[in-house]
């Protein structure tokens, strides 16, 4: 008689510890990480723990036919997948959607989301000299500063408090007290937040200011939003977990960032932003642009007027003068009117570039790379890709030195003169010498790849029938190896 039983879940339950343990710890170890965040983006894992729970219950099963099978769910465990999801759903929901229910969540205030809302308004303005420096630290709530047309500056704050009853609100309400100081030239809002219970984190504010056109800001909000509008100075913000919108400025913006999106629009001076975050949008931009981080999703440049500088753990890139476009996603770059200098060096991007007009430099390790110019080169062009094809399309009256080489891969050209030698036998096929009255130097490297320079004007059936030509010469009598063809590993056509 078998002595074997199952011990079903005990797998789910001590993953799930683990995991969550994990995290609170690591979260006492480093203060900017917030538990209950990663818990509502990654709750899912639970399920996953749980499906691999029943695969082990599967492989003992098969391990020992002699006991009865556990079956696939007991009634009790269905009750208990549906709380699960219902409850995962509804922390995403709180914790994920920052703006829900006009509220910034984070895990202080993540005990109060029962509680009731209840909105008051309170106004207040302060005299200020003709060039203000605001500073402003909100430490939940929205921040907006708009140009005005006097000197003075006015502040509306929106106050969202939480709790049980209209009477505690309307007390917590009428022990706020807020202000505009003025110390050596800086008009600093203050209010006794912090001496309400629990630090006043029961407390929204959303402030809003009206300041002289000409003032500067230094701001800095935790848990919220903030725009800048209009103004002529230098703008300093710190955006823990909210957007940062910036538009119609005469100065420099420096933007630090540990969370959301990024959107500049209408600057006259330089911008800068470092941190983290998810999109950025950069245009219409007089001086430079400098951005430095991590910034996962969609990132966009328009109308640079002077350096773009973008670093990140992947990506190393400077364009001088951007009158076009450029986006950046994880896996892709484009771009389109590029008047000065592009320098990059990134890993695993397909690049295109649509009328460039000056010196190239691009370093790939994997990606397919595509690009053309709006005038024949003038300035040198280097491309090197370790995996991915390149093709380089130049106007029919070009005139340069090339040396283009594909490490087990295929070169082709449409430009043909007695000053080029195409190579495309062997393990190294090549394009070198010169074409019309010599010029700058185009350097062309791939591994795994195609080279091909094809000529602006070029009808495709001509390429198309020069390639299909060269892929039926295997066919003919005799056997000549195929002009074209090479042996490339199969690790080549991944890419």
């Amino acid at each position: 008689m078998s002595s074997y039983s199952y011990r079903r879940g005990s797998i789910f339950w001590a993953l799930t510890l683990i995991g969550v343990g994990a995290i609170f710890l690591y979260q006492n170890f480093n203060p900017n990480i917030h538990a209950w965040q990663i818990i509502a983006k990654f709750w899912p894992i639970l399920i996953i723990f749980w499906g691999f729970s029943k695969l082990i219950d599967y492989v003992q099963a098969q391990s020992h036919p002699e006991a009865a099978a556990p079956p696939l769910f007991s009634s009790s465990e269905v009750i208990l997948l549906i709380l699960i999801l219902v409850f995962g759903t509804m922390v995403s929901k709180i914790v994920l959607h920052s703006n829900w229910a006009g509220w910034h969540w984070n895990d202080d205030e993540f005990g109060n989301m029962f509680n009731n809302s209840y909105s008051y308004t309170a106004t207040l303005t302060q005299p200020a000299n003709p060039q203000p420096h605001l500073v402003v630290v909100d430490r939940r709530g929205d921040v907006e500063v708009r140009a005005a047309d006097h000197s003075d500056i006015e502040a509306v704050v929106k106050e969202t408090i939480r709790a049980d009853s209209d009477d505690a609100a309307k007390k917590m309400s009428d022990r706020l007290k807020f202000s505009i100081v003025e110390q050596a030239g800086h008009y600093i809002f203050q209010s006794n937040l912090d001496s309400l219970p629990n630090s006043g984190s029961d407390v929204r504010l959303d402030i809003t200011l009206r300041a002289p056109i000409t003032a500067s800001t230094e701001i800095t909000s935790e848990h919220g939003d903030i725009r800048i509008d209009g103004l002529k100075g230098d703008q300093n913000l710190t955006a823990s977990h909210g957007d940062v919108h910036v538009a119609n400025v005469e100065g420099l913006v420096r933007i630090h960032k540990s969370g959301g999106d990024t959107e500049v629009r209408q600057v006259k001076g330089n911008v800068e932003l470092d941190g983290h975050g998810q999109d950025v949008q950069v245009a219409n931009v007089s001086g430079t642009v400098t951005v430095n981080g991590e910034y996962p999703g969609s990132v966009e440049f328009q109308d640079i007027g002077q350096t773009l500088r973008f670093t990140s753990t992947r990506t190393d890139m400077t364009a001088q003068k951007l009158s076009g476009r450029l986006s950046m996603e994880v896996g892709s770059l484009d771009a389109s009117g590029l008047d000065g200098p592009f320098e990059i060096s990134t890993k695993a991007k397909d690049i295109s570039l649509e009328g460039f007009k000056h010196a190239l430099k691009i370093n790939d390790t994997t990606g397919d790379i595509n690009l053309r110019a709006a005038v024949a080169p003038t300035h040198p062009i280097s491309v090197e890709s370790k995996k991915g094809d390149i093709e380089l399309t130049l106007p029919a009256g070009s005139s340069f030195q090339i040396d283009a080489t594909s490490h087990h891969g295929e070169v082709d050209t449409d430009f043909t003169g007695p000053g080029l030698k195409v190579t495309r036998e062997g393990e190294t096929p090549s394009i070198t010498g010169t074409y019309g009255k010599g010029g700058p130097l185009i350097h062309l490297v791939t591994e795994y790849g195609t080279i091909h320079l094809s000529r602006q004007g070029t009808p495709a059936s001509e390429s198309g029938g020069r390639k299909m030509q060269t892929s039926l010469q295997p066919l003919a009598p005799a056997a000549t190896p195929a002009v074209g063809m090479s042996s490339r590993p199969l690790a080549a056509l991944e890419h």
